[in-house]
This record gives C-alpha cells, sequence and structure tokens, in this order.
C-alpha cells in the first residue's frame, strides 16, 4: 500500500450507498439503528459458542440470498461475501443494468473493491476432508484417499468461490459493468484505498462512473478463530456485511430520478506502518500521525471523525496519539468498532457510508474516517459536503 502524498480529489462525489451491516438489511436500515445508538451485535447463531471467548457476533438481520439477490441461479456459486456484495451494490445502483439505466456506455463504469481475508467458508471442505480421514485414526488424513472417496464428495463449485475477487465479479457483472476493474488487499483499509483509487480513476477520465465494494463475512468458525489468534477476539465479535458506493464526477444520484450533489472526496492515502506481532504497531503511530496530516493538509475543520479504535490500550494508544495532536478535528473520536465488530474488508466503506448519510442530512459538513489493519496497513479519507 505504499503511495506517494495524496491527490486533491474534488473531482469525484459519492452519489449513493448500499448497505448490508449487522445493524440493518439496507442502507436505511443501518443508519437508523446507528443513530439510536444500538449495537448490532447479539448471540451468535451460527455454532455453539461454548468456550470461545467472544459469545456474540455481526449478523446481517433477515438476508435471504434467494429472496434479495436478482439472479436465484448465480446463488450457489456464490460465498457469503459475494452474496452480501451483490445485495449492497444493487441497493447502491437502484436496481441491475446500471449503465443501460442511465444510457452510459458499459465501459465508462468503473468498479474498485477490497476482498475478504478468506473467501470460501470451512463448510465447503468439511465433507472432502472427513472422506480423507484414517479409518483407524480419524485424527489423521490420508491424501491417497483425495483421489478416491474425497473426491466423490467434493463441490466443483468451491474454487468459484475462493477467488478474492469474485465478489466484484458478481456485482459487476449484475450491474453491467465492463470499465476498469481493481481488486485490492484484505483488510479494513484496503475499502478506503480503493475508494481513493476510484476517484483518481474518474479525474483521469479512465470512467465516468465508478461502483466501489467492500464485503467481508468473518462469521465462520475457521476466520473467527484466526481473529482470536491474532487478538482481535474477544476485543471485537466477529462480523458480516458489505458496503457499496457509487462515485461519479457530475451531480446526480443513479437509484432516484431527483438530481443531487453527493459529498466528495477532498484527499485521502495508505501506507505500511512497522508492525510487531499481530496489529501492534511499532513506531508508537508516527507512521499514521504523518499520513493523518497530509490527508488532513489543505482541508477546513473535521466535525467528525470515526477512528479506528477497538477498546483495547495496546492498539487504540498509536491511534489516538496519531489523531490527538491534529488541529484539524474539532470534536471527540468516535469509533463503530464496538457496534458493528470486526467487518474485515468492509470495515473501512461501512464507516465511510455512515458518513456519508451525516453529511448528506446536513449534520456533519466534513468528515474523517481512519482504517487499520492487522499487517500494519493504514488509510484514510476526507468527505465533505456540496454546498
Amino acid at each position: 500500500m505504499q503511495r506517494q502524498p495524496s491527490l486533491r480529489c474534488t473531482v469525484s462525489s459519492i452519489l449513493s450507498i448500499g448497505l448490508a451491516s449487522p445493524m440493518g438489511l439496507g442502507a436505511e436500515p443501518t443508519v437508523q439503528c446507528w443513530a439510536s445508538g444500538a449495537s448490532g451485535l447479539r448471540p451468535n447463531e451460527r455454532w455453539n459458542t461454548e468456550g470461545f471467548p467472544c459469545a456474540s457476533a455481526g449478523l446481517v438481520p433477515d438476508f435471504s440470498p434467494r429472496k434479495h439477490l436478482p439472479d436465484r441461479k448465480a446463488v450457489k456459486l456464490m460465498s457469503r461475501e459475494s452474496q452480501l456484495a451483490v445485495f449492497a451494490a444493487v441497493e447502491a445502483a437502484g436496481g441491475v443494468d446500471l449503465p443501460a439505466r442511465l444510457g452510459i456506455e458499459p465501459t465508462q463504469v468503473g468498479a474498485f473493491a477490497a476482498a475478504g481475508y478468506e473467501v470460501s467458508s470451512l463448510g465447503d471442505s468439511e465433507a472432502m476432508l472427513a472422506a480423507c480421514a484414517d479409518p483407524e485414526d480419524p485424527t489423521r488424513i490420508v491424501l491417497q484417499r483425495l483421489f478416491g472417496a474425497a473426491r466423490d464428495v467434493y463441490n466443483p463449485l468451491s474454487p468459484l468461490k475462493i477467488l478474492p475477487n469474485m465478489p466484484l465479479f458478481h456485482a459487476g457483472l449484475s450491474l453491467g459493468l465492463q470499465g476498469p476493474h481493481l481488486c485490492l488487499g484484505s483488510s479494513p483499509p484496503a475499502g478506503l484505498a480503493a475508494l481513493g483509487e476510484a476517484s483518481e480513476s474518474l479525474a483521469r477520465g479512465e470512467c465516468s462512473l465508478a461502483l466501489v465494494l467492500g464485503s467481508d463475512a468473518q462469521v465462520e468458525e475457521f476466520r473467527a478463530q484466526l481473529l482470536v489468534e491474532a487478538g482481535v477476539s474477544p476485543a471485537l465479535a466477529p462480523s458480516e456485511g458489505a458496503a457499496a458506493l457509487i462515485l461519479g464526477t457530475e451531480a446526480g444520484s443513479p437509484n432516484s430520478e431527483t438530481p443531487r450533489s453527493g459529498p466528495r472526496i477532498v484527499s485521502w492515502d495508505a501506507a505500511q506502518e512497522t508492525c510487531i506481532g499481530y496489529g501492534n504497531c511499532g513506531d508508537g503511530g508516527k507512521t499514521r500521525r504523518a499520513l493523518y496530516s497530509r490527508v488532513l493538509d489543505h482541508v477546513g475543520p473535521v466535525d467528525l471523525c470515526f477512528a479506528d479504535l477497538w477498546g483495547q490500550p495496546d492498539h487504540d494508544g498509536p491511534e489516538r496519539f496519531a489523531l490527538g495532536n491534529q488541529s484539524a478535528i474539532e470534536g471527540p473520536l468516535q469509533s463503530n468498532r464496538a457496534r458493528l465488530g470486526w467487518l474485515g474488508a468492509a470495515q473501512g466503506l461501512t464507516d465511510v457510508a455512515i458518513a456519508w448519510s451525516l453529511i448528506t442530512s446536513g449534520k456533519v459538513q466534513r468528515a474523517l474516517v481512519t482504517s487499520v489493519g492487522l499487517a500494519g496497513d493504514i488509510a484514510a479519507v476526507v468527505l465533505e459536503g456540496q454546498s
């Protein structure tokens, strides 16, 4: 994620958003739940959490792929991340076949995304692993059985679910997008980086509209265990969700007949900081402090800051240090982590979408969103309303 100092991206505006989050299915329910102060975390119903450090999870409520997705036949080809991504993308776009509805050439609509850590469910491999077990010792795997009993139970659709760009592929296919495509890394800051790359692609004239997407599904036993090993749980509950944003160079909303000016991207940047172990900042926050200073240069006072705070002193210390002396930030630091859990690649863009709704409603004029990954990757973006 190493980059040159950020550009001042005043060309592109965020025209519309789509969300599937633990707080609600859709952008409006999510924002209403957030505004009420409620949490999206609830008892984990996916598996027995006895002995697990966190009994709660961020589950998207009332989501039925065959009910809420435009192509029921494609559902069996999608991982959970892809299903949530398509829902959010279609909501942001106001329906399928976006270029055709707006009279835009498909090659003029780009797509940029952050991928999940692991885009396949452990359940897809369980039957195959069971068939490979040694009959005399079930704790051992016999590789020779891969070409016998295991082959008969192997799901041939599984490879289609493990490619990190599949959520972007399915969303782009549903919307009919043929412009520039870019799938970035598997971390919360990757969503903010995808947003910045999309804005710069618009500024260069490579496309006239762009979809920006982040999706992840951490509520799965194997991935949740990785969060435990990374030190994320029990501070943050494993969660699932997706956030989609439509960017454009002209005022107007693709999911509404009423033209309007959306909040615009003023600046953004991404970088890599020294990381000791999992997510422990080795330089005490100096790298992110410099990055946040670059992003806040030449902008007015920021009256909302969604910071990446977990409620853990060793993680929050560098973030508070990096943001504490930024003169452009007015008001206290806020964080959605305790109420949304660990959303992975959907985290940063979900914060952006909520900030977008606050700016659009006139409650906030300018907002800063920061995001930090477990491997030391960091990113930040500043949004502002248009008068």
